[in-house]
């Protein structure tokens, strides 16, 4: 966890408590950028999608751009949603016996799934039970949880390191000249 203490005690009569929280603020947005980037990179890479917008679109937007960072809100968060990607997302075949998607770099046959004659990708199901019905559409991997395992975790600690306090800094800086 990084953490970033500042102590104002001597700039709240000066005035430049609300300075210094904006500045906080925009090299948190700048440096958060950057580590948000390269996580949705680090997505796209272990989760196996064909499209880098399949990562962006399931990444949660605050209606201001990206959970951004204010000058009474001084938190900068990454947050996907949605229950899984669709399975168009991914290189995925019909081989006649079963669907078979490539998710995580790795092949991945769907039990007693099969593909709806003339609709494509977007025709692949499977049934739940034995029956014929019910069906369900197919799913890959689920970015919430993908976000907090595997290489990703890894990715957000070493850029957040390199990318965060230089920011952070900079606009410091740029706001006491």
């Amino acid at each position: 966890m990084l953490v970033f203490r500042v102590k104002a005690e001597g700039f709240k009569s000066s005035g430049l408590e609300k300075v210094i929280s904006k500045a906080i603020a925009r090299g948190l947005n700048e440096g958060g950028d950057k580590v948000r980037t390269q996580v949705q990179r680090a997505l796209k890479t272990d989760t196996g999608v064909i499209k880098y917008a399949s990562i962006t679109s399931h990444m949660k937007d605050s209606g201001r751009g990206w959970a951004r960072a204010a000058p009474d809100r001084l938190t900068y968060q990454i947050v996907a949603t949605g229950k899984g990607l669709p399975i168009k997302d991914f290189p995925v075949k019909n081989t006649g016996k079963a669907i078979d998607a490539k998710t995580w770099g790795v092949d991945h046959l769907f039990k007693r799934s099969f593909g709806i004659v003339g609709r494509g990708v977007e025709g692949f199901r499977a049934r739940t039970t034995s029956k014929r019905f019910p069906m369900r559409k197919l799913y890959g991997p689920s970015l919430p949880k993908e976000l907090t395992q595997g290489e990703v975790v890894k990715v957000f600690y070493a850029s957040a390191q390199t990318a965060v306090p230089p920011a952070v800094l900079k606009h410091l800086l740029k706001a006491m000249s």
